[in-house]
Formats: structure tokens, sequence, C-alpha cells
């Protein structure tokens, strides 16, 4: 769903990547510090409630904004939440 709603994103001309954590520990700190300082935010999709998106804005220490899309299983995200959430990022 999140490559969906990258390439929604992409034939509406914005410029967006992805960073896709095949496991959680140990978290790519040093990665995320990098990417901080070139990108205007983050967009973290998840499967949960939100523990994963603790961590980047931990990492992102305030040099990128951190957007949560958080969703609490039973099914799998809708791309076009994603997607608004990839709109407020390219705003910030």
């Amino acid at each position: 769903m999140a490559q969906r709603a990258i390439d929604m994103a992409h034939e509406r001309g914005l410029k967006v990547g992805k960073l896709r954590l095949i496991t959680a520990w140990p978290f790519p700190d040093k990665k995320i510090v990098e990417l901080a300082a070139r990108v205007k935010a983050f967009v973290v999709p998840e499967l949960n409630l939100g523990q994963m998106v603790r961590e980047v804005e931990r990492a992102a220490a305030g040099k990128a904004k951190t957007i949560a899309v958080p969703h609490a299983g039973g099914g799998v995200h809708n791309p076009e939440e994603i997607l608004k959430a990839i709109v407020e990022a390219s705003r910030c």
C-alpha cells in the first residue's frame, strides 16, 4: 500500500522516496539522521499504534517533521490515507 501511495504521489509530481525497514532492531539511527538533514518530513505508515514513529521522531531530533499513519490491524492501510500524509509532508 505504501508503494501504491508513492506511485500516486509521483503521478502528482511530488518528489518522494522510501526507506523500508526490514527489522526494527538495530534501529537505523544513523540513516535517519542522515536523511533528516535532506528531507522535509518522514511519513511513517505502520500496522500498530505508533511504536515506530516514536523511534523515527527520536532519531530525526527535530530536523525533519514526522507524520504518523497508524493502523491498528485487521487489514492494511488505504493508499489514499498514506497519500494524504505525503501531501501534508510536501507542504512542510
